[in-house]
């Protein structure tokens, strides 16, 4: 298990790496002056290398990248040339809002998938599979933002139940923020939801027609027994997969979810930063999301060696 442990954190490590150099090469390195794109291109001389030397840019790209390693790795992100704030204060203010979007997202669609999933494919062929599955394809028609508006139109606008948007802030009390999330946290699970479901359903069924399990039946286990003891665990194996890779479409869907509902969180933050051409707050955010998605699917990998040990052993 530890040499299992070992080699996904240096692919780990060699992954937030690679993603760390491109991003810092697509934004300071490739042909394009930064400081011309922050500013604009009717911009002063004066103030151009007057933005050059604040953000170092006069330095060697190799220098600047590793100072901004080093700087990551003691908690600083830089100033923002926009909001003149240290960036590493601007994420923990968004992440209060970013975090239980994403997560609630997740864990909701992965409730409700799971559910739904088993529930079809133990009713296969019949009105309930059916039904799943016309939720599902529905689910995946739906745009998100498409589907936003029409939440707050009903809860908001009609029946007054939940806010349309904004976010009050956890020190108005959590109650307060827990319904200013509801919609937003519908919204995003909703394709998550569909997708999910359906990878449920398929890989339970491939499971349920497997050897071992016609051969636990036989032995007498129930079909229920039979369900929860084998089929299931052997059955989570896609359904974490499509999960893990799931977790990039909840961070960059907040891009979409925050500013339908006027969230200030990660994703209206660098929407904000990329129309103000703020490229110290897009580098570091950008890095963040990728680190996010990296770390989500190394958790994943370890949880392919607890559920099958089989990938454990062959690896």
């Amino acid at each position: 298990m530890s040499v299992f442990l070992a080699r996904r954190f240096l692919s780990f490590l060699i992954t937030v790496s690679g993603a760390s150099v491109i991003i810092f090469l697509l934004l300071e390195v490739l042909p394009g002056d930064p400081a011309l794109t922050m500013l604009g291109v009717d911009a002063p001389d004066s103030a151009i290398e007057a933005i050059r030397l604040e953000l170092g840019l006069d330095r060697p790209a190799f220098i600047r990248y590793v100072d901004w390693i080093a700087g990551l790795f003691r908690g600083e992100m830089g100033l923002s040339y926009v909001y003149k704030v240290p960036v590493t204060e601007l994420i923990g203010q968004r992440l209060h809002v970013t975090l239980p979007l994403a997560i609630g997202a997740m864990v909701l669609a992965t409730l409700v998938s799971l559910s739904l999933g088993i529930f079809a494919a133990t009713n296969h062929n019949r009105i309930g599979d059916y039904g799943v599955m016309g939720f599902s394809q529905l689910g995946l028609a739906i745009p998100d933002f498409w589907f936003g508006i029409l939440l707050i139109i009903l809860f908001a606008v009609v029946l007054h139940w939940l806010p349309s948007g904004g976010f009050p802030g956890w020190d108005e009390g959590i109650w307060r923020g827990v319904r200013s999330l509801m919609l937003p946290v519908f919204t995003q699970a909703l394709g998550l939801t569909a997708i999910m479901t359906r990878v449920t359903r398929s890989s339970v069924l491939e499971v349920a027609r497997e050897d071992f399990v016609r051969t636990a039946r036989a032995k007498g286990l129930s079909r229920r027994a039979a369900l929860w003891r084998h089929v299931l665990r052997n059955a989570l194996v896609p359904v974490l997969t499509i999960g893990g890779l799931l977790v990039a479409t909840v961070v960059t869907g907040t891009l979409i979810i925050e500013n339908v509902f006027a969230l200030p969180g990660l994703g209206k933050l660098i929407f904000d930063a990329i129309s103000n051409r703020d490229l110290m707050v897009v580098k570091n955010v950008v890095l963040l999301f990728a680190a996010i998605v990296v770390v989500v699917n190394f958790v994943v990998d370890i949880l392919y060696a607890l559920v099958d040990p089989r990938i454990r052993i062959q690896s």
